[in-house]
């Protein structure tokens, strides 16, 4: 992920202040230091903060709260953009097919299958065929989710909140 604006404004004021993530830790009132260190670090680095450690964070380096909202606003807006601009661009139709539990495999859809409806058609077929869930990806925007028996389950639309593709998280 890039450094959004907020997290290069956190930095640069650290480094103005002459603070390493120790002091700012301490002063955010952590007796974990490594907990709070790492909490700055995945802010600076990566854009990540939850609501409380960015209170904590402001606090103790003193900031504006109001710039603090409006570089949230400008990074909300960019990554907006950003996402508009991956979700509508165009990629070949293809299946998303559950092996088993937790794994998954693509296929391409053949080049005889011309229109939607035949995607559809060949996307269920391959379901019955391997008696398990596929999920056919129209667009980056757009995928249906189809039962192993070949009967749809859904339609689905992407959304920055919310992608509705199958994935394996390990926590």
């Amino acid at each position: 992920m890039m450094t959004t604006k907020l997290a290069g404004y956190i930095k640069q004021e650290r480094v103005k202040r002459g603070l390493n993530y120790a002091q700012v830790s301490r002063k955010m009132g952590y007796s974990n230091n490594n907990k709070g260190m790492r909490r700055i670090i995945d802010l600076e680095r990566e854009g990540v903060v939850h609501p409380e450690v960015l209170e904590k964070i402001i606090d103790a380096l003193k900031l504006d709260r109001d710039y603090i909202n409006q570089l949230i606003q400008e990074d909300k807006e960019q990554q907006r953009r950003e996402f508009e601009e991956w979700v509508n661009t165009p990629i070949d139709w293809h299946l998303i097919i559950r092996w088993m539990p937790a794994v998954y495999g693509e296929r391409a859809i053949p080049g005889y299958v011309k229109t939607e409806d035949e995607a559809i058609e060949y996307a269920r077929e391959v379901a019955r065929e391997y008696k398990s869930m596929v999920w056919l990806i129209l667009s980056r925007k757009e995928n249906i989710h189809i039962y192993p028996n070949g009967s749809i389950r859904s339609r689905n639309e992407v959304t920055m909140d919310f992608i509705n593709l199958p994935y394996t998280k390990i926590k």
